[in-house]
């Protein structure tokens, strides 16, 4: 059921993104920029022409929300993605070469571990954007990026590592080591595969619904936001915090603002989340038969 409800979120999502030229039309120059409408600072309510309202500086929500949902597809999956690369390979070695080399891996795997991701982020931020990415479009949510994927292989070498010193007593890589097959062949050709299915995909399918929530934060609290509003849905709830309580008398007035950004997050972290809980259902023998 989780694995069905996630899967539906994410096609419409994903619906949604492919869509995004004609949902949202993008004029010329970068569609992922927000155009502005006018000059007028104070929000405008949602209306037949604008249907989720207009930001401050008159810039408009639904488009925001339209493109930001490529940026959030591109930004989980690819992080994700090179997270896992990383950590799958660490894994993989310290797991099968064991001795030193997994002692030290290992160290080393706690000591990133120890280090908090937001100090990690926000000191790479600091010293990284004076060098190549000075000046550069994108150059600080790239460095955002590489902290993210830097600061969380380990728990994927862990996983994998595990998996593989349960794996390598087994008779079929005893076997294959009997006959002369080179270490490469068993580990990539043996090993791994009997290895990424248990609870691999459940981990990346729950990190990519985090990597956007974190990203979202680090944008909502200006790290690597720019002075254009752009369609990424962190900057765009840090540009409304303004905007949240409202006028005494008027609470929650300007809730257009805020809500939509919030939901879209909410709903995308929430179905990966329901697709790693139905994968992990789905691969685990012992949580199929108590259902």
């Amino acid at each position: 059921m989780e694995l069905v409800a996630g899967s539906v979120l994410l096609l419409a999502f994903a619906a949604v993104a492919l869509a995004a030229p004609l949902l949202a039309p993008p004029g010329e120059g970068d569609p992922y920029a927000i155009p502005g409408l006018g000059i007028a600072i104070p929000p405008a309510e949602p209306s037949p022409n604008h249907p989720l309202g207009l930001m401050a500086g008159q810039h408009d929500i639904l488009y925001g929300i339209v493109w930001g949902t490529r940026v959030a597809f591109k930004v989980g999956l690819l992080v994700t993605a090179a997270r896992a690369l990383f950590g799958v390979l660490m894994g993989l070695l310290a797991g099968y070469l064991g001795g030193l080399f997994d002692a030290a891996l290992m160290r080393v795997t706690d000591a990133f571990m120890a280090f908090p991701i937001f100090i990690a982020v926000m000191v790479m931020s600091t010293l990284l954007q004076f060098g190549p990415f000075r000046g550069r479009q994108g150059g600080v949510q790239t460095i955002i990026a590489l902290a993210l994927i830097l600061f969380g292989w380990m728990q994927y070498a862990r996983l994998v590592r595990g998996n593989v010193l349960a794996e390598r007593s087994k008779e079929y890589v005893q076997a294959a080591i009997a006959v002369g097959v080179r270490a490469r062949s068993i580990i990539f050709r043996h090993v791994l595969p009997n290895c990424v299915a248990k609870g691999l995909f459940v981990l990346m399918a729950s990190d990519v619904g985090a990597m956007v929530v974190l990203m979202s934060m680090f944008s909502f609290i200006g790290v690597g936001g720019g002075a254009r509003p752009v369609a990424d849905w962190g900057q765009m709830l840090g540009l409304s915090r303004d905007w949240i309580i409202g006028a005494p008398g008027t609470g929650f007035q300007y809730w257009y603002t805020f809500i939509p950004a919030s939901m879209a997050i909410l709903i995308f972290a929430v179905a990966w989340n329901l697709v790693g809980d139905g994968l992990d259902a789905l691969l685990d023998p012992r949580l199929r038969r108590s259902r």
